[in-house]
């Protein structure tokens, strides 16, 4: 059983990169896949942590945000040269970062009680390398001026909200040839959350399949059992690669997700990674 969708301390996540390859191991997972938001920066503790066991296979991943209108995620998946992603990401965090500070400043005129440095610190004094909703969301449930953390990411946060704010990002066309430029394999993040219906969907895919999309993931932690069929299916009938993964996000977002299994529905195979590795070349 492997996890290709998960996330550190480098982004939103609560656990270290080097706290996901012990708690891999833990498990018994036989690949796992750092897919930081817009950034690499964890990858190298995560390939320094994973020495410690031969038997666990670390991927380099990225999830990036993009620029499309029903609220769509692509990961890299193999990265095997950092350099091209560090130089990318400093574009993408300060994207996130002036998001961020968008929203603080909105969120502040409405009423609510939030500084920049409220959420630019992590529990240790750290200053945080890129910020997200999450740190805004806890920050604000922990204060008690919220109550319910799923209301404020969709009624707050969300779009349509009173504090939302677009994230600038690339197209997705062009995050896909990025992707095929530095040799790594470009995944669909989690088709279930992206608003189109199913027959726009399935068209929308086989577009960025032209495009030159690799891959989808045919298992998510919000995918429904029919939903999982339906998704690998589709990945049969277009020639796509299959990923997989929990979107593992420890205590910050995605509640009750748990590494590997994610909510209890999720198996994934070992010879997804073995193809996505074939795939790229290495």
């Amino acid at each position: 059983m492997i996890d290709l969708h998960t996330h550190s301390t480098f982004s939103d996540g609560s656990n270290t990169p080097e706290e996901l390859v012990e708690n891999a191991h833990d498990i018994g997972l036989t690949a796992i896949a750092l897919t930081d938001h817009d950034s690499v920066n964890g990858c190298v503790h995560l390939q320094s942590a994973a020495k410690k066991y031969p038997d666990l296979l670390a991927i380099n991943g990225c999830e990036f945000n993009v620029r499309h209108p029903a609220n769509m995620e692509i990961i890299a998946l193999n990265i095997k040269n950092l350099e091209p992603y560090y130089e990318r990401q400093t574009t993408l965090l300060k994207y996130r970062n002036d998001a961020c500070l968008a929203r603080i400043e909105k969120l502040q005129k409405l009423g609510y009680h939030i500084k920049w440095e409220d959420v630019a610190f992590d529990e240790n004094g750290n200053q945080r390398k890129t910020l997200a909703k999450p740190h805004i969301v806890n920050f604000l449930f922990q204060t008690e001026q919220i109550t319910n953390k799923d209301k404020a990411y969709t009624e707050l946060l969300g779009k349509g909200g009173a504090a939302y704010i677009e994230t600038e990002a690339p197209t997705v066309e062009d995050t896909i040839d990025f992707i095929r430029q530095t040799g790594a394999v470009s995944v669909l993040a989690h088709p279930c959350l992206i608003k189109l219906n199913e027959h726009d969907l399935y068209n929308e895919i086989i577009r960025l399949k032209k495009c030159g999309l690799q891959g989808m993931e045919v298992q998510h932690s919000d995918m429904s059992a029919d939903e999982l069929k339906k998704y690998q299916n589709w990945a049969d009938e277009l020639s796509l690669l299959k990923s997989g993964g929990s979107d593992y996000h420890g205590y910050n977002a995605h509640y009750g997700i748990k590494l590997g299994i994610g909510r209890g529905q999720l198996n994934i195979p070992h010879e997804y990674i073995e193809k996505i590795i074939e795939a790229s070349g290495k």
